[in-house]
């Protein structure tokens, strides 16, 4: 039996199967196997792939009785997981068997991880709970007999009037005499005063008294009602009372009379006709979701009534509908949910989560926007793609929340808008110095204060950068033209065009299953399996122009696979495997051209040199990246040397994975030959001359032509936001340069750092040294594009080629010496909810890392000055 088949796993993609499939130890079983005994403590449940297992238990004479045999599909052992208490039954396998077994800590990490997977158990719980209660029911019998003995002194037409209220939760004075003929009601009435044992006065604001029938008496004399009357009469005799309470405009009673009675289908019918603003809607809490979900008009005015009263049921439902449910809903009405629940979440002061649900909305209304006639699979492949999406952003929001120099953030607001005040009247009054223009110190007081928000990230860094932008057109210190140039340029549309192949690229999952292939044809062992980690890291690294991106997927791999090896949480095991794959498949993205778009967002600031062609960059990073790679797998393997001993991966499980997957879909496929062959043409560009930027257009074409790359993953799936931002950087060299601003950088640098101009070791040495000190207080793309146009000016003097200046710079820029430094390393981080690794054990290896940068770089040069590079 195929995962997909057990229905623990139904409502999880075939994605989501094939990551759990790789936590679970897969076991062949003969006959006769023992797995637990009764008394064992509950470390682990089975579920069985194939064969039969015999459940008995002991009895005191010590023989033992068997319960039941389980087969195909079936678990066991999970209650003693669930509960904490030991075994209460011996498991032996009655025929050879293949089964699944989860461990403590993987079961509880899915519970955590899978809400369909938590879903199911809190279904099984109560299951178990309505068995108990039935166990309890069978010691009431002897209370139920005692009323039926006190019913014996009442005439027929009584006991049936009385048996008959036990399906009202509720009555007054003229529910009685709608419901009794004359006699009857005004006994039951004169009853009721006197006082019995099968009624209770309810307190009531009302004018008319209430009662209801004594919880302890309902059971029985609802069970011998519904002995002498068919179901037809009782739904009569319900819709009876319904109608005596709607004639009042009482909707919420007459809901609250079929709900009590469990009639769900009539409960819902008049929730649909009743106000909005009823108080009745409190009774569909109970409402079993199938039914409730099947009528969203219901759902809708359910989930409003809640939002408007701040009820934490209606969060409950909520979440049960959009994170629980296998998809019952059209995407119009996901975005209704959405929008719901994050009212409800801002009622109930969730604010985090009324901000993803919110996010999640506008997610999914704007794929609705382009949409005309999507239904079925496409809708499920939007929404997975908006929840892929925000999962992400999570990740990303966790991560740049952690990235602050300053945690106190009044004071880093407060100092910031000084430093910028400073800046801007320091640079405009004072006289010019340096040889600069008046244009020129402007230019430089706007620049200084734009780096300091961008520390402080007060503003967003692309309004920061638009802002800059209309200061120095306002200002008279450039034209339009030259303050909007850099979108002109071919680089910048070369970043545009990457930023939409690793839109499509994230979107088709075809990383994921190029991940497992890696893994696949390494050793099982933990060092086999780094040796497949540091593989998909250089496999992939070339095909998705994000570090942040790649992180997101190989920790989580790395995760997974510390998992199913038996590693505890940040143990040298788990942290081992997580920072490889995190060194490798985000920090050595400056060894390939299409490793990051910051690559070429730094290269592209270089002016009148041409950028080397893909195979040139590769060449020319090639022995630096093997001895980087040597250094850091060194550094790995002896910082985390205490590994325990654990499983060994099965190929098998991998295997089952893949097939999990099934065959490369036409996207993937479109997606991988459009991607490969645009490698191939940029390494072919000797043969051909066009420009990386033109390659990457018909790569671009062929996406879009073949329907991959469509307008929604356009809008969502690429951050505009950084194509703005790295457009005025473009333009802020250009700027710079007309007005003499690079010139005066040069002659000042010059004349102060000539001592390291003499050798381009040395030189290259301090480039390395100021750039891990910058990157202390500037991180991220700011203090590249500082770095880069500030030292380009001496790399010449220095006999050093821009390219080599580039390369040193982009490796030195995201060290996470501090876990705010780097927001590829936090990434990272949350994307393993921190339980791969702690920031002491990133701290090591950011040492390792940076030592590691320093050997490649210095050991290159020879091979450089080889190729002509350094002179």
């Amino acid at each position: 039996m195929a995962l997909t088949g057990i229905k623990m796993f139904q409502g999880l993609s075939n994605m989501e199967l094939a990551r759990v499939l790789g936590r679970l130890d897969k076991q062949n079983r003969p006959a006769g196997s023992l797995l637990f005994r009764q008394g064992d403590p509950g470390d682990g449940m089975f579920i069985i792939q194939s064969g039969k297992v015999q459940l008995s238990m002991e009895t005191a004479d010590g023989s033992s009785q068997p319960l039941a045999v389980l087969g195909e599909g079936d678990i066991l052992g999970e209650m003693a997981l669930l509960t904490g208490e030991s075994r209460s039954a011996t498991a032996l396998t009655s025929t050879e068997s293949v089964l699944f077994v989860m461990d403590k800590e993987i079961f509880e990490k899915l519970i955590m991880e899978q809400p369909t997977i938590s879903a199911y158990f809190i279904s099984l719980l109560s299951q178990r709970l309505v068995q108990t209660n039935d166990r309890l029911q069978v010691s009431n019998e002897a209370k139920d007999k005692w009323i039926l003995q006190e019913l014996d002194q009442y005439s027929g037409e009584m006991r049936d009037i009385l048996c008959a209220c036990s399906l009202l939760p509720r009555m007054n004075r003229k529910l009685l005499f709608a419901l009794f003929k004359g006699d009857s009601a005004e006994n039951l009435l004169d009853h009721i005063r006197k006082g019995s044992e099968f009624f209770t006065l309810e307190p009531s604001p009302a004018a008319m008294p209430e009662w209801t029938v004594n919880a302890a008496a309902k059971p029985a004399l609802l069970g011998l009602w519904k002995t002498i009357r068919t179901d037809e009469q009782l739904d009569e005799w319900l819709d009876q009372a319904a109608d005596s309470w709607i004639s009042d405009s009482e909707w919420g009673k007459a809901i609250e009379l079929y709900a009590v009675n469990e009639r769900w289908e009539a409960a819902l019918n008049l929730a649909a006709q009743a106000p909005e603003t009823d108080d009745g809607y409190r009774y569909l809490d109970p409402c079993p979701a199938t039914l409730l979900f099947a009528k969203f008009n219901v759902l809708d005015r359910y989930l409003r009534y809640c939002a408007a009263r701040q009820r934490e049921a209606g969060f409950t439902k909520v979440q049960q509908a959009l994170e629980n449910s296998p998809m019952p809903f059209t995407l119009d009405q996901r975005v209704v949910l959405y929008e719901i629940g994050a009212e409800i979440c801002q009622q109930l002061d969730r604010k985090v989560k009324a901000l993803e649900y919110l996010s999640m909305a506008e997610a999914l209304a704007s794929s609705l926007s382009d949409r005309t006639a999507a239904t079925g699979e496409a809708e499920e492949r939007a929404y997975r793609a908006a929840k892929q999406k925000m999962e992400r952003h999570k990740t990303n929001e966790l991560a740049s929340k952690a990235n602050h120099l300053l945690k106190n953030r009044s004071w880093s607001i407060v100092i910031c808008v000084l430093v910028v005040a400073f800046s801007l009247g320091f640079f405009h009054f004072s006289p010019p110095f340096g040889g600069l223009s008046r244009q020129g110190m402007d230019f430089i007081g706007i620049g200084i204060a734009a780096v300091a928000l961008w520390i402080v990230n007060l503003v967003a860094d692309y309004l920061v950068a638009l802002f800059m932008a209309m200061f120095w057109v306002l200002g008279d210190l450039a034209t339009p033209e030259i303050a909007l140039s850099g979108f002109s340029s071919t680089t910048w549309l070369y970043m545009l065009f990457i930023l939409a192949f690793g839109a499509v690229i994230t979107k088709s999952g075809i990383l994921f299953r190029l991940s497992l292939h890696a893994l696949k044809r390494f050793p099982s062992n933990y060092r086999g399996q780094l040796w497949g980690v540091v593989a998909g890291g250089a496999l992939l690294n070339p095909l998705i122009p994000s570090s942040s991106a790649k992180v997101t997927l190989g920790v989580p791999i790395a995760r997974t696979l510390s998992d199913s090896m038996g590693f505890k949480d940040r143990s040298d095991g788990a942290a081992g495997l997580g920072l490889a794959a995190m060194v490798f498949y985000g920090f050595t993205a400056p060894f390939v051209l299409t490793g990051s778009y910051s690559n070429v967002m730094a290269f592209g600031l270089v002016d009148g040199v041409k950028q080397p062609s893909w195979f040139q960059w590769f060449l020319y990073a090639l022995p630096a990246f093997l001895i980087f790679t040597v250094l850091i797998l060194v550094f790995l393997l002896l910082k985390f040397r205490k590994v325990s001993s654990a499983k060994p991966i099965s190929q098998k499980v991998l295997d089952d994975q893949l097939r999990l997957l099934g065959k490369l879909t036409k996207q993937e496929r479109v997606t991988v030959l459009t991607v490969v062959g645009s490698i191939l043409l940029m390494i072919a560009q000797p043969l051909h001359g066009l420009d990386n930027a033109w390659v990457m257009l018909l790569g671009f074409a062929v996406l879009v032509a073949t329907g991959t790359l469509d307008s929604q993953t356009l809008k969502t799936g690429m951050d505009w936001t950084f194509l703005i931002f790295i457009g005025i950087a473009f333009s802020f060299a250009e700027a710079a340069k007309q007005l003499g601003i690079i010139e005066a950088l040069s002659s000042f640098l010059g004349e102060h750092m000539s001592m390291f101009l003499s050798s381009p070791m040395l030189f290259l040495a301090a480039v390395m040294g100021v750039s891990f000190l910058v990157t202390l207080v500037v991180r991220d793309d700011p203090a590249l594009i500082l770095l880069v146009i500030a030292t380009i000016p001496l790399a010449e003097q220095a006999g050093v080629h821009p390219w080599v200046l580039v390369f040193v710079v982009l490796l030195c820029t995201d060290p996470f010496f501090f876990a705010y430094q780097s927001p590829t390393y936090l990434t990272a981080y949350y994307s393993a909810e921190g339980k791969s690794f702690h920031h002491r054990q990133g701290q090591w290896v950011a040492l390792g890392y940076a030592a590691a940068v320093i050997v490649a770089v210095m050991a290159s040069v020879p091979y450089w000055q080889w190729l002509g590079l350094i002179k």
